[in-house]
């Protein structure tokens, strides 16, 4: 009885063994090195200091009310994300905390989207002193701005970019009027800075998705019904709008059950749909041996393999006994997959021409708007940032617009660069973050530009390799 005292009370024994537990799983995964957590540290801090520690615990107790709250629909279509759009730079910054603190519960897919912006602004915040106004827009962004953050996240990154080059740096706050974002003094340069930034997505993008999991989802039941474990490959050289209702499920229809290993289900002017079977014994060996996050990178390249790389559009359909690790605040944020019953899976690419197309957004509606907001009389700078969610395709059809119209993109105003950011956070299946940074420069002859930043969002101390990462990791 005097020992059972001495260590504690049954919640108390209770929650020194989940620390146990948390502590070594934790360790298993090798999630994060030294340097990494330093600048998400740092990058994460600002934030919750101008937020205030009270406030930041009411703001993270509705993202996690949020989370509980939802129901997953039976319809991917209509299936609510994992993502707090009523606060989302709360979800950010809650995700940069639960990947400090409690990195096994989290949701990996937006976090590998988010952490490296954080890191980013973390990686050059000892130069925070250099940008002037800099506590009044982090104000803005967490309170103002943050249904809409990745604006004004983008501008902050530029300028502790600047400052990180040896640029002083003036936030210019905003009035009746629309001007520039900021100004920029090194030595006897003075230029005025612009930020733009693109939607995440396009709209048609989004709406491909969805044509896409209409398809899927009246195909389900073959799939379940045929009970082979399958994944595949489908090609779409039309637009999905142009495929009829059924399209899959009737190629389905017509060629399960494979009868080999791989199998072309389909070949047409509509699409080319491969189909192989999954090595369920490899399958259940790795669920073994690893733990497997549900909703995860790692989940597909298990099942999928080679037919389902990093980055691609993947779509799972399983049976599975999940587990929840008791710790997590939410189980849909700690749910990982103990073992499969049935799991079939498909990795789409649209080849079609008007996809590409219409994906490709250009850039040139974002420049009109930046010129209108620096001035007719001094030099100024523009960056625009664009996420390449899209795939490799639309990426080159992007960079065959943007290098047709930026360099004949004509304005009476001294605009004497323009930098396109182009970013990608990696969808990795072996860490918890990566991000690559291509950067499109144009700018006018006779003027030096060498202490302008290249990367503003990736660390300056990153290797950089020569070419477009679309290119480099196809």
């Amino acid at each position: 009885m005097g020992d059972a005292r001495r260590r504690g009370t049954p919640e108390q024994r209770k929650a020194e063994a989940l620390g146990r537990l948390k502590t070594e799983f934790v360790s298993g995964l090798g999630v994060m090195d030294a340097n990494r957590r330093q600048f998400l540290q740092a990058g994460l801090q600002p934030f919750l200091d101008r937020i205030g520690a009270e406030q930041w615990q009411v703001r993270r107790s509705l993202i996690l009310q949020s989370l509980r709250d939802r129901a997953p629909g039976p319809m991917l279509e209509t299936a609510p994300s994992v993502r707090i759009r009523d606060d989302e730079i709360g979800w950010y910054l809650f995700l940069a905390q639960q990947a400090l603190d409690d990195p096994a519960c989290t949701d990996i897919s937006q976090a590998q989207r988010i952490l490296p912006f954080i890191v980013g602004l973390g990686s050059r915040w000892h130069h925070a002193g250099k940008v002037e106004g800099l506590h009044r827009k982090l104000g803005e962004l967490v309170h103002d701005y943050k249904q809409e953050p990745d604006g004004l996240l983008f501008e902050i990154l530029v300028a502790l970019a600047y400052a990180e080059a040896g640029w002083q740096v003036t936030l210019i706050e905003e009035g009746p009027t629309k001007t520039a974002d900021m100004r920029v003094q090194r030595g006897s340069q003075e230029f005025f800075v612009e930020c733009k930034r693109q939607e995440r997505s396009t709209d048609y993008a989004l709406t491909e998705r969805n044509l896409f999991l209409r398809q899927w989802d009246r195909a389900k039941p073959l799939l379940l019904a045929n009970r082979q474990w399958i994944w595949m490959r489908g090609d779409f050289h039309v637009e999905l709008k142009d495929l009829p209702p059924s399209f899959l499920e009737d190629v389905l229809r017509a060629g399960l059950p494979l009868r080999r290993q791989e199998e072309v289900l389909h070949d047409s002017e509509l699409a080319t749909i491969r189909a192989r079977l999954i090595d369920r014994h490899a399958v259940r060996r790795h669920f073994d041996r690893y733990q497997v996050k549900a909703n995860s990178p790692m989940l597909a390249k298990v099942l999928g393999g080679d037919w389902a790389p990093e980055n691609s559009a993947t779509t799972i359909q399983h049976m599975v006994k999940t587990s929840h690790l008791a710790w997590c605040d939410v189980p849909v944020l700690g749910t990982y997959i103990a073992d499969v019953a049935y799991a079939s899976g498909f990795t789409r690419e649209v080849d079609a021409e008007a996809s590409i197309d219409k994906k490709a957004k250009d850039i040139t509606k974002l420049l009109s708007k930046a010129v209108k907001q620096v001035p007719a009389d001094r030099p100024s700078i523009i960056h625009v940032a664009a996420e390449t969610m899209e795939g490799a395709a639309t990426e080159r059809r992007r960079t065959e617009k943007v290098m047709a119209r930026v360099p004949a993109f004509i304005t009476e105003k001294p605009v004497v660069a323009v930098r396109f950011h182009r970013l990608l956070g990696n969808q990795r299946s072996d860490l918890m973050f990566e991000m690559d940074e291509t950067v499109d420069q144009f700018q006018i002859d006779g003027v030096d530009l060498t202490a302008v930043p290249h990367t503003v969002v990736v660390p300056s101390s990153t290797p950089m390799r020569s070419g477009s990462h679309w290119n480099l990791y196809p």
